[in-house]
């Protein structure tokens, strides 16, 4: 009785454990695909700034 008992928690930990990885891989990917438009909105505000040559950089890049 013992023995199952134990077998039985053990293999709820080991559900809930593999739940609980399924999670962190997509919020891992979410993280990630944010991250990336991100870089790319600050590529595009840096390229924005350059396009300007320095000179009469609008409010709206600096803040970028």
């Amino acid at each position: 009785t013992a023995v199952s008992f134990v077998l039985q928690q053990l293999y709820q930990l080991a559900v809930d454990e593999g739940t609980l990885l399924r999670g962190v891989s997509r919020d891992f990917r979410e993280i990630k695909d944010e991250l990336e438009s991100i870089q790319a909105f600050l590529r595009d505000a840096d390229t924005r700034a350059d396009d300007d040559g320095g000179g009469g950089v609008n409010e709206g890049v600096k803040t970028w």
